[in-house]
């Protein structure tokens, strides 16, 4: 499968929390159909890592720093300060601070803290919902959680669009119109 030449986000982590970055990663392709830079899936095994890492923040749209207990460092600092130097020079280049369920404020460094999170800690539907909007570029709204009973019915139909869609049944403009339609649907229901 051919790499693609831009990523909606990069995934900056650390490796303490690498299953739970990539099942959301998970999320973020199957939901919300974004293509994501996650190093266990773009990384070639035995090559020199630090290249590709420069080279998907330059080609990122976004990237999203993910904050657990621990203060980052090592090579995920190295990767914040990049993201952060990519922003001072592009201003549409967002860095998103993403608070992990076990996140302390305090782990979180003084130039991230400027930014608007997103916090896991406060609810993970929710926290999913605003990261895809700030991902994407635009502001979250009011977020309100699927009537009880209709969030698998709506994740059933939304995972068979995208099958449509990943089988070229469906163009993507018209896989997006439909996904949009259902959501606004479901969310009038509330």
């Amino acid at each position: 499968m051919p790499e693609p030449n831009t990523y909606n986000v990069f995934l900056c982590h650390p490796h303490t929390h690498a299953v739970w970055v990539e099942q959301l990663a998970g999320r973020l392709t199957d939901e919300a159909h974004l293509t994501v830079w996650l190093d266990k899936w773009v990384l070639i095994p035995g090559e020199d890592f630090q290249p590709e890492m420069a080279k998907g923040l330059e080609v990122a749209d976004t990237c999203a720093v993910f904050v657990g207990a621990e203060t980052p460092s090592g090579w995920v600092e190295q990767e914040i300060q990049k993201a952060l130097n990519r922003q001072a020079a592009d201003e549409s280049f967002r860095v998103i601070p993403v608070l992990m369920d076990d996140a302390e404020e305090a782990a979180v460094n003084d130039f991230l803290e400027l930014r608007t999170w997103v916090d896991f800690r406060a609810g993970a539907e929710e926290a999913f919902h605003r990261l895809v909007s700030g991902i994407r570029g635009e502001a979250p709204g009011r977020w309100k959680p699927p009537p009880p009973g209709d969030e698998e019915k709506v994740k059933k139909q939304l995972r068979y669009i995208a099958s449509l869609q990943s089988e070229g049944l469906l163009f993507d403009d018209v896989a997006k119109q439909a996904q949009e339609k259902l959501l606004w649907e479901a969310l009038a229901n509330v």
